[in-house]
């Protein structure tokens, strides 16, 4: 069929295999004959019943170009729906459901092709002069503005839009998305800023002295305090000090009470983790605030 349709590229290909299930021999209908029992059901529908959905149609194409070593995938989606004059809008419904074909040539990307004969998905023009009139844009005569050669309306889904196509150089545009998928997309950033918050929130909140420690060493970094290779608590403690004293208390609190945790017998030691933590309640929101104003951008 390929051959006898003189294809001379992988484009060639495909168009002849999209004719030919779009010809006379193949028929659509949504209650397709079962096929024997053992017997392939594509197989049945190619070369036996010649009759199928829109999923028998594009199965088969794809099928047959992979066996021609022709990239190829099966898209789901809608058809463009009816129109609903009460609304002025199309109104797309689960009937509407289809499946149609993509093919992949280098030069080009993804080019969708229409194996599905039942009148309602019409095969893609491409190669023609002039904007094509696409029934879900609303335009009301098949022709439109002259454009250049090759430059032709092809859908992106079922619901309009344009194309790159092999004789073209028409690329897709910028569309917004519908307000379902900015809600949906909005749901998602919430959720993310959520989740971060939650996590930040509970690293900021720990259990231990030794937690306590380590994100005080964290924060007084992103603060521009970072830690003096060999210097004792103590002395980083009056260096913080020295470095935020609207931290004072809270700092010299929180470093005595490490001190006491770390290094006493462990009955005093279990003593000092109130004390760490009271302290850290008071000097996270002090170190925080020096640590934003630091990233914070400069007004000129």
């Amino acid at each position: 069929m390929v051959a006898a349709a003189g294809a001379q590229n992988p484009y060639d290909a495909a168009s002849a295999i999209e004719s030919y299930l779009r010809g006379d021999t193949f028929s659509y209908t949504l209650d397709p004959p079962r096929p024997p029992t053992g017997e392939d059901p594509l197989a049945y529908f190619l070369f036996n019943s010649h009759k199928g959905y829109c999923e028998f149609f594009a199965t088969a194409m794809g099928d047959m170009l992979r066996t021609l070593g022709i990239p190829t995938r099966l898209v789901s989606g809608y058809g463009p729906g009816s129109y609903d004059t009460s609304i002025n809008s199309f109104v797309v419904r689960s009937e509407d459901a289809h499946t149609w074909v993509e093919v992949y040539f280098p030069k080009y990307g993804w080019i969708e092709f229409e194996p599905t004969h039942d009148n309602v998905y019409f095969s893609i023009p491409r190669g023609a002069s002039g904007n094509i009139c696409q029934r879900d844009l609303l335009c009301d005569t098949p022709g439109g503005s002259s454009g250049p050669v090759g430059a032709v309306a092809v859908p992106t889904g079922r619901a309009g839009g344009t194309q790159e196509g092999p004789a073209g150089a028409t690329g897709p545009g910028f569309r917004i998305p519908d307000p379902s998928t900015l809600t949906k997309i909005v749901g998602i950033v919430l959720a993310v800023l959520l989740l971060l918050f939650a996590t930040a929130a509970r690293y900021l909140r720990p259990r231990s002295v030794m937690g306590v420690w380590r994100r005080t060493l964290l924060l007084a970094r992103l603060a521009g305090a970072d830690q003096r290779a060999g210097e004792t608590p103590y002395e980083m403690g009056r260096r913080l000090v020295g470095s935020f004293p609207e931290a004072a208390e809270p700092m010299r609190s929180l470093t005595n009470g490490f001190v006491v945790a770390a290094y006493a017998p462990p009955d005093l030691a279990r003593s000092a983790r109130a004390s760490v933590l009271e302290a850290w309640s008071a000097l996270r929101p002090l170190l925080l605030r020096r640590a934003f104003a630091r990233i914070r951008p400069t007004r000129v």
